[in-house]
């Protein structure tokens, strides 16, 4: 099996170092090659130049005299054709007829095809096994018919000496700028880093409890995005934590009243002797476990629905008649007990929204269930879904004793209950029903019954939550729950 390669983010230092570095370096070894090829040509040129006058100066040694031809060649005068001590010169005159006149018994011969009528010949060969660079020159004769040819070669070993010395005077300059580069980069990025490293200690000096947002003054504006990323979770930190205390301190509010009968109510059950007084007794406990259940219930679907939380859970799109008659259906019994007209009047056409199954069914259920229990015993409450404007609206209405409009406002808050109302209610159903609400961005309204009796609710929907489904949903109409 192949080993996965890592992608190269152990550090950002390094990443950085690397990614400037390698494109210098190379840039740098690339200009050291193309320094490499011009130092070549250069000195090649220059040599070739001084070979080419040496071959000249050869050709000017060369005198007639009485058709002869003589060449006047003292070690002196070849001592003139060396450039140094380090190369060896050598020097070649052929005659018309390829014999040798004058000079050393051997040098290479030229290439093929080489045409000295044209221009001088450079080509490099060896002789006794050293290099050699050769050139040779066309030279007429005074008749002006017949022509000579001189060869000259040099060892190249002066020549590779100043292509050396022409390439350490460029790639060492190089080098040491490859050097400096790398000591300018590491400081720069150290520097660059700086805002990090002071991120990283304003974060680790903080206390657990301290939740406060980073500051972003001098922060440069490619870490303000981290900044600002750093902050929106500590916002949300903050959020959760106060989440946790309301629900912790509603929860503890609210459960240590019923937890208290409970136990009151056990206690008085165990003293009883009388089996029918200890049947009371077990059907007030039953009651309160049923309302203990209910407010923590309550309490749960309550924290559910906070804004840190709930705007992290998964939307789909549903038709409010399903789950609004599922809803209905569930308080059915309650109703019946009560002896109360409990109806579901769904649209004829389905009503799609956006939003959570559960949440949505807390809520119609908690609006429900508020009617049936508040509603007088044989009175009516009707569950109905309509379209206003386009846009769904979940409506529940009752003949019961209704509302003051002057604490219509107020008995959206938690825990509260209007005064004068004799029945036993924890204050959170409609506090709920609020909280989801505003969580799918829709309106609650509250409004006085049909003939000024009773309370009527209203759940508006927006029309920009919903898109229409494809296929028809079945609704049910008023005589299903009557």
């Amino acid at each position: 099996m192949t080993p996965k390669i890592k992608p190269f983010t152990s550090s950002i230092r390094r990443h950085l170092l690397c990614w400037l570095l390698l494109p210098i370096t190379v840039l740098c070894f690339i200009g050291a090659g193309v320094t490499y090829f011009i130092a070549v040509d250069f000195a090649t040129d220059a040599y070739d130049d001084a070979l080419l006058d040496c071959a000249h100066s050869v050709a000017n040694r060369i005198r007639f005299k009485s058709s002869r031809m003589l060449v006047d060649m003292p070690p002196a005068a070849r001592a003139i054709l060396k450039h140094g001590d380090k190369d060896n010169t050598y020097y070649q005159i052929i005659g018309a007829d390829g014999s040798i006149i004058s000079g050393d018994v051997y040098i290479p011969e030229l290439p093929k095809g080489a045409d000295l009528s044209v221009e001088p010949q450079f080509y490099d060969s060896s002789i006794e096994g050293m290099a050699v660079r050769c050139g040779a020159i066309e030279v007429p004769l005074p008749s002006g018919k017949q022509r000579i040819i001189i060869k000259v070669a040099e060892t190249i070993s002066g020549r590779m000496q100043l292509i050396q010395s022409i390439f350490l005077g460029v790639i060492i300059p190089q080098l040491v700028l490859i050097v400096l580069s790398a000591l300018a980069v590491w400081f720069g990025i150290a520097r660059g880093l700086a805002p990090l490293g002071r991120l990283k200690e304003a974060v680790e000096s903080r206390n657990p409890a301290d939740l406060r947002p980073l500051s972003e003054e001098n922060v440069p504006k490619e870490v303000k995005p981290l900044v600002f990323a750093i902050n929106n979770l500590l916002q949300r930190l903050q959020e959760d934590r106060e989440s946790q205390k309301r629900f912790l301190s509603n929860a503890a509010h609210q459960l240590r009243t019923p937890l208290a009968g409970l136990k009151t109510q056990t206690e008085l059950a165990l003293r009883q002797k009388d089996p029918a007084e200890v049947m009371e007794s077990l059907e007030h406990i039953s009651i309160s476990a049923s309302r203990a259940t209910r407010l923590a219930q309550q309490l749960l679907a309550l924290a559910r629905v906070e804004p840190s939380v709930f705007k992290n859970i998964a939307r789909e799109s549903l038709d409010i008649n399903t789950v609004a008659r599922d809803a209905t259906k569930e308080l059915v019994v309650q109703a019946m007990a009560k002896k109360i007209d409990l109806g579901f009047e769904g649209s004829d056409a389905p009503q799609v929204i956006a939003a959570d199954r559960a949440s949505l069914y807390e809520m119609m259920f908690n609006l429900i269930e508020n009617a049936v229990f508040y509603t007088q015993r044989g009175g009516s409450v009707t569950v109905s879904i309509k379209a206003s404007n386009g846009s769904p609206v979940f409506a529940v209405e009752d003949n019961g004793p209704g509302i003051p409009p002057a604490e219509r406002q107020h008995v959206f808050e938690r825990f509260y209950r209007v005064l004068g109302n004799k029945e036993n209610g924890s204050g959170l159903g409609l506090a709920i029903v609020r909280e989801i609400a505003d969580a799918h961005e829709a309106d609650v309204v509250l409004k006085d019954g049909s003939n000024n009796s009773g309370t009527l609710v209203e759940v508006q929907f927006h029309k920009a939550d919903f898109t229409p489904l494809s296929a028809p949903v079945t609704t049910a109409t008023a005589t299903a729950f009557r």
